[in-house]
Order: structure tokens, then C-alpha cells, then sequence
């Protein structure tokens, strides 16, 4: 495949800044997911996202934002990311926020930018394919005056995926939004199926500056602030001050929502580069090799006697013998066991929860 000529004004912004309390207690407000290396590859979720669109896009062209008491964690992963385009945020306060006060610093130096917007725990099996389907969306924002979503066909009555229903059909397979279910109960969910025309959102959200300003202003006003303290070269400390006084202020809300329940214009760019959530322990399980039982292991020696469908994750050379466990997961972090069946997110919040009221929270 011939390498791809992307124009200098196509930023990305990459979010880390999340808790990852779906993968608990291997993802906690110490360590979250992005800054683990949850696939075994010897590289974290931060560090695979990074080198993805550092292959095509200049490092100088992507920013990472991230709560303040993780950059130095993204430092230590990622020593090679000019300084400058570490943007952290003073409280955790959802996408939205996050986004807007990124943004202001990628328009203080490009006034008419292109930007995706992505996660930092997916996975993408194809990145050339991934390279080829980012370049033709900057090329549809760079003309069109409103959001991109990168939606996968649904293929499985998912309840934790946002649905999104495709419309009128563009050019280039695109097509307009014209329903968005964000995570419905499985009955929907199938129907959304067997319609054949639904796609699940990514997460990854492409559109130009003019877009996502025209979108944040309402509720995020000091952007235009920051912009222009940046862009009048006020010193750093004084735009820190600024934002540590200001932000703490800002609603909190996901880009999800702002985007796709709050926007007419939304379009559908269909994907094939073989993306996988990692965001909770059934993706993570999802994606990971498993034995002929369908045991997954992560870390431990283990031992299975009539057990399938497992999920095992402990510190590397535990040694671990399990009896007549059908779809469970079974995790030690630290000075912390717990043993519940797998698909129960919501007994896994629970005890997470829980455990901060019995243990404290410096297990979560």
C-alpha cells in the first residue's frame, strides 16, 4: 500500500484520562487501563494508540489529554511526545470537557484543523487499513460542516456499544445519522441486528475546529479565552491558573452525548479495520487467546478441573488450581482477591464500590 500524504492541519487528540473502572481492580485511579499493557504485548493501550497515528500523522500533530496526576505516567510511556502537547486537566470531568480544553490548544496554532478524536484503550487489527479510513474522513471534514463517527457494523446484540442507525447514503459508502441508541437492553439490541442497519460507535469522532467549536461554546465559553490567551503568548503558568480557576466550573458530560443526541448533522463512516473495545473484562476476554475450555489466563500458573468459559489474571508466576468454575473471573491484585462471575459488570461496580467503603479507596 502506498504510504499516505496527510495535509499538516489533521490533528489528533488521544483521551487518557479515564478511570477504567470497568477492568477493576486491574484498572484502578493509580494505574488505569491505558497506562497497562493489557494484550501482553510488551506495550500498554497508550503506547499502541500513540505509535498508530504516529505512523501518519507528525508527533507534533497529536495531543494527549490526560487527568494532571497521570502525566507522569504519560511521560514515562511516551518519552518521544513533544512536551507541549501533554495537555492535563485539572479535575476529571468526562470527554467533553477534556476535548474542549484540548481543542483550544490545537486552535491557538491551526485555526482550521481536522481532528479525530480517539480513545487509548481499543485495539486495531488492521492499521493500514485504519491509516487509509482516518485519511478519507479528514478528507470528508475538511469539506463538510459536521461530525464523523467511525462505526462497525453490528454483528451481535452488544448491550455495551452506543448503535447507531445509518440514513440517506453518501458518497464513499458515508451516510447521514438518523437514529443513536446509547447502550440498549438485549431485545433492542437484536432487533437493531437482524435490521441490518445499524453500526456500533467506536468512540472515534472526526471533524474540523469550526464544527467543534460552533458545538462547545454554549457550554464550554472559555475556550475562546484560552485561545486567545494562547495565541496572544501569555506566559503557561498564567494559562494554567487560568484553567485550574475556570474548568472545575465546566458541566460535565461526554462527547457521545453532546455529539450524537445533540447535533443534526452526523455522519456514519463505515469501518473494516478490525477495531475491538478493550474496556471491560468481557472485551478483554473477547479478544484474548484462551484454551480449548475457553479459559482465559493472564499472569498465572493455572490449573483447571471441569471449568470453562474463565477468566484468570494474577501477578505473573501465581500459582492457581481451580474446581468446577463456569464463567467466572477470578483476579488478585495487590492484597486484593475477588471472584465473581465474569459478565456481571454491575456486581463488579458493586464491589468496587464496596471495597472502598470496607478497604479504603487505595484499592480503587
Amino acid at each position: 500500500m502506498s504510504k499516505q500524504v496527510i495535509p499538516d492541519n489533521n490533528y489528533c487528540i488521544i483521551l487518557a484520562g479515564g478511570i477504567g473502572s470497568r477492568l477493576w481492580p486491574f484498572s484502578s485511579n493509580g494505574q488505569p487501563k491505558q497506562f497497562l499493557d493489557l494484550l501482553g504485548t510488551g506495550e500498554t493501550m497508550l503506547q499502541m494508540t500513540y505509535k498508530r497515528f504516529t505512523k501518519f500523522l507528525p508527533k507534533e500533530n497529536v495531543f494527549v489529554s490526560t487527568y494532571e496526576d497521570y502525566t507522569d505516567l504519560v511521560r514515562r510511556q511516551l518519552p518521544e511526545m513533544p512536551l507541549s502537547r501533554l495537555v492535563a486537566e485539572p479535575v476529571q470531568l468526562n470527554t467533553a470537557p477534556a476535548i474542549a480544553l484540548t481543542v483550544a490548544y490545537i486552535a491557538a496554532e491551526c485555526e482550521k484543523a481536522n481532528i479525530i478524536i480517539s480513545p487509548a484503550d481499543q485495539m486495531v487489527l488492521n492499521n493500514d487499513m485504519f491509516t487509509e479510513q482516518v485519511s478519507s474522513g479528514f478528507n470528508f471534514v475538511e469539506k463538510k460542516q459536521g461530525f464523523l463517527v467511525l462505526g462497525v457494523k453490528a454483528t451481535s446484540p452488544a448491550t455495551c456499544y452506543g448503535y447507531l442507525q445509518a440514513g440517506e447514503e453518501l458518497e464513499n459508502g458515508f451516510s447521514t445519522v438518523k437514529s443513536f441508541t446509547e447502550k440498549p437492553n438485549i431485545d433492542f439490541a437484536r432487533f437493531f441486528v437482524e435490521s441490518g442497519e445499524f453500526y456500533w460507535s467506536t468512540g472515534l469522532f472526526m471533524c474540523n475546529t469550526q464544527t467543534l467549536f460552533k458545538a462547545l461554546e454554549t457550554d464550554y465559553p472559555d475556550i475562546s479565552k484560552i485561545v486567545d490567551m494562547l495565541r496572544n503568548g501569555q506566559e503557561r503558568h498564567e494559562v494554567h491558573s487560568y484553567i485550574r480557576d475556570h474548568y472545575p466550573r465546566t458541566p460535565f458530560q461526554s462527547i457521545d452525548m453532546l455529539i450524537l443526541e445533540h447535533n443534526k448533522n452526523v455522519y456514519i463512516e463505515p469501518c473494516a479495520f478490525g477495531w475491538q473495545d478493550v474496556g471491560s473484562w468481557q472485551d478483554l476476554y473477547r479478544v484474548s487467546s484462551k484454551d480449548n475450555d475457553g479459559n482465559m489466563v493472564a499472569g498465572a500458573n493455572t490449573v483447571f478441573y471441569d471449568c470453562e468459559d474463565n477468566i484468570v489474571a494474577t501477578p505473573n508466576g501465581k500459582k492457581v488450581m481451580l474446581q468446577n468454575l463456569h464463567g467466572y473471573l477470578v483476579v488478585e491484585k495487590d492484597d486484593l482477591l475477588i471472584i465473581c462471575k465474569k459478565d456481571d459488570t454491575a456486581q463488579i461496580r458493586r464491589m468496587m464500590t464496596d471495597a472502598d467503603v470496607k478497604f479504603g479507596k487505595s484499592l480503587s
